[in-house]
This record gives C-alpha cells, sequence and structure tokens, in this order.
C-alpha cells in the first residue's frame, strides 16, 4: 500500500507544492469520506470534477436510473453528497439521504433540491415524459442502534409502493477518532462504520431482494478505504463491547501503528474499513451460493478531498499525496451503485492508487494483478476475515442475518 502511494507522489507534478494545515478538534460525528488525512484547503483552487462530469453525461457509463430506488447513508458532504447528485441528475425515481437529523443535513437536501432535482419535462424526440426524483431524508444516527433500526422501519415504507430499494449505498463513516464508545458500548468507528451499517443491511434485505425480484437485479455496495490495507486480519475485540482506552488509546503515532505495529485511532479505522470490504465478499459469496439476483459490491475513493476531513489524529505527511475532488473520488461508488457492467463480488477503486478513473481490484470475489506488488485486497478476500466479520457484527448486535 504504502509503495502504492510512494510511486504516485513521485509521479506528482505538485509534489512540493502544498501546505501544511493544522486539523481543527472536532467530536466524531458521520464525516462520510473515506481518506487518508487532511489536505490543505486553505487558498487552495477547486480540484476538478472533470472525470465525474465525463462519466456523469455518459448514458454508456451511468445509464438513466428511471424507476429505481436508491438509499444513501452519509450525504451531507462529499462523497455522500455526489453519490446523491448523481441519482438525481440520472433521475432515480426515489432517492432516500439517511443522515443524522443536523442544520447540515437540512442544509445538503436544500441544496440537492435546488441545484439537481427538476421538474417533469417531456423528450421531444420520442414524447415520453421524465418524472422527476422524489428526494427524501430519513434521521438515522449511526451510533445509535435504536436509530438504525427506525432507519430501517421508514426506508421499507419509503419503498413500498415501488416494491423495493434497488440500491443501498452504506457510504457513510468516520476517520481516525478517539478511542470511546458510543451509548450501545462499542467503539465508536467499528459501529458508526460497519456494525451499524450491517444492522442497516440486514433489515433492509427484504427490500433490496424484492426490488431484484421486480427488476431483475438489486445491489447492495459497502464504501471502504484504502487503510484497509494497513491490517491484515481482523480482529474480533474491535467487534465487542468494552471500556473507552481499552483499544490502543489515542497516543500513538500513524509510523508507529503502521510500522511498529502499536494500536491507536489509525489502526481501530483500518479495522473497521477492512471490515466493510471483507462483509461485501462475504455477502457476495453468501448470494451466489443462492443465486440470488442481488450484488454485493465494495468501492474504495482513493484520495479524495472533501470539506469534513478535520480529524485531531491527522498525519500532515498525507498533503503530499495526490489528491482529487469528492466528485471524483464519488465514482468509484457510483459504478458499484449504478454502473452497467458491474458484477457482485467487485470492489473498485482509482486507477492511480489515489486518484483516476474507477477500476476493479477485485472482480467477482478474485483479487485482480493491479499496482506494484501484484494486487491489493489479500485481507479483504481472505476467508477467515470474511467469516469473522460477519459472526462478529451478527454477535455484537444479537442478531442472524439470513441471506
Amino acid at each position: 500500500f504504502l509503495s502504492s502511494l510512494l510511486r504516485d507522489i513521485i509521479c506528482s507534478h505538485n509534489l512540493f507544492k502544498t501546505t501544511n494545515t493544522v486539523a481543527t478538534v472536532k467530536t466524531c460525528r458521520h464525516r462520510h469520506h473515506h481518506t487518508m488525512g487532511k489536505p490543505s484547503t486553505e487558498q487552495q483552487p477547486p480540484l476538478s470534477e472533470d472525470l465525474y462530469l465525463s462519466y456523469l453525461n455518459n448514458d454508456d457509463l451511468l445509464p438513466p436510473l428511471t424507476g429505481k430506488t436508491v438509499a444513501i447513508t452519509g450525504t451531507t458532504s462529499g462523497l455522500g453528497f455526489a453519490l446523491a447528485r448523481t441519482a438525481i441528475v440520472k433521475r432515480a425515481s426515489l432517492v432516500l439521504l439517511l443522515n443524522r437529523t443536523s442544520d447540515r443535513s437540512a442544509t445538503s437536501e436544500e441544496k440537492l433540491r435546488e441545484s439537481y432535482l427538476h421538474d417533469e419535462e417531456e423528450d421531444a424526440e420520442t414524447t415520453t415524459t421524465t418524472t422527476r426524483t422524489v428526494l427524501r431524508s430519513i434521521d438515522c444516527d449511526l451510533q445509535s442502534f435504536d436509530s438504525v433500526k427506525s432507519a430501517a422501519e421508514a426506508v421499507t415504507e419509503a419503498v413500498r409502493p415501488y416494491h423495493g430499494l434497488d440500491v443501498l449505498c452504506l457510504n457513510a463513516g468516520i476517520m481516525a477518532c478517539d478511542d470511546i464508545r458510543t451509548k450501545d458500548g462499542f467503539d465508536v468507528q467499528m459501529q458508526t462504520n460497519m456494525l451499524s451499517h450491517f444492522l442497516l443491511a440486514s433489515l433492509l434485505y427484504p427490500s433490496v431482494r424484492e426490488a431484484a425480484e421486480q427488476r431483475g437485479e438489486a445491489r447492495i455496495v459497502s464504501h471502504s478505504s484504502s487503510a484497509r490495507e494497513m491490517v491484515k486480519k481482523l480482529e474480533e475485540k474491535y467487534f465487542t463491547q468494552c471500556h473507552g482506552g481499552s483499544l490502543g488509546g489515542n497516543n500513538a503515532s500513524f509510523l508507529s501503528q503502521f510500522l511498529l505495529g502499536k494500536e491507536g485511532p489509525w489502526v481501530r479505522y483500518s479495522q473497521s474499513k477492512l471490515a466493510n470490504a471483507a462483509f461485501a465478499m462475504a455477502l457476495h459469496h453468501k448470494l451466489q451460493a443462492i443465486e440470488s439476483k442481488i450484488k454485493s459490491v465494495a468501492c474504495e475513493p482513493g484520495y479524495s478531498v472533501t470539506s469534513l476531513q478535520d480529524t485531531k489524529h491527522f498525519v500532515s505527511v498525507m498533503n503530499l499525496f495526490p489528491k482529487q475532488s469528492a466528485s471524483d473520488g464519488s465514482l468509484n461508488a457510483a459504478m458499484s451503485c449504478f454502473g452497467p457492467d458491474t458484477d457482485s463480488g467487485d470492489l473498485f477503486a482509482p486507477a492511480n492508487v489515489a486518484t483516476g478513473k474507477p477500476i476493479k481490484v477485485v472482480s467477482k470475489g478474485i483479487r485482480q494483478k493491479t499496482g506494484w506488488i501484484g494486487g491489493t485486497d489479500k485481507g479483504t478476500c481472505d476467508a477467515e476475515n470474511q467469516k469473522l466479520v460477519w459472526d462478529a457484527c451478527e454477535k455484537a448486535l444479537g442478531i442472524k442475518f439470513d441471506v
């Protein structure tokens, strides 16, 4: 992983043009991004979204979504916002925004409405009418299992008139947070990034299955991170209730965590992101075993800049890496959710590790030979990791997710 990023640093023309900034300390809530540090955004020109627009404006790459229903966690900014924009512009029939209720979530919904929603219009060539997307927010606090259960009930009711949920994108996430616990007693990163998403997927599975039966396919998409490569094996202790400060604390440096094996904020984050990818592959294999029409897909955005990349445990060296806009980074999720050639068991990532067009680094559950060292995702495709994430999530939640 680090070798691949070093390659990108060497190849970047802007290697020495980035100014470091000091991260603002904020309480970890849903950050809706999956990058490895906070880039300098002060006095920097906006990053291009040309790549994103080239996909958005090409129906062969991202076909129309008429008749489709889409639910996305974490859409207040960054990747989730861009993905919601894509679903709206491609005229999905229903787009559900699952966020913790806040001024930010209300503002982002209004921006989506004002900027991208269109009234019904008639195609002059076909004389067919394209119906305006229905956009709706649903309260979903991933740091509360009770909130997730209520959100699942609301989504189920919302998609009932449409005969199912076509796409469930498990996107929201937080990064490199302190060693604290949710009110449910779990590591704040693992519950937000993995446990609550597992719960949501299990509760919405019947709606996804109905859409697949009605329209030939449906998808459950898990948003991971390049940080999944920084740990090789999942450990059950990160999925269990425990006291705050018992999973490595907050003081280990970034380098000591990944060069010396010390526990800390980034290891906890990486555990949750490997869990996301391994879950997607575990679900893929279960679905294949029953010849389901549901596709389980994963993705990661490379180094994508969002406005909310503030973390107490910021790693300033990440400012040296090539970076791309949130819109461009969201294409990996867009191809996972909406791409015409997407198969169950695929994992999309940027072609140049940190930036670039989406490519499959895992295809149909099999690692592809990409990069300098013969490919990524040994941990993602590891059968033990896949079994552990499934069993550990079921145990933590006290449920059975039967496929």
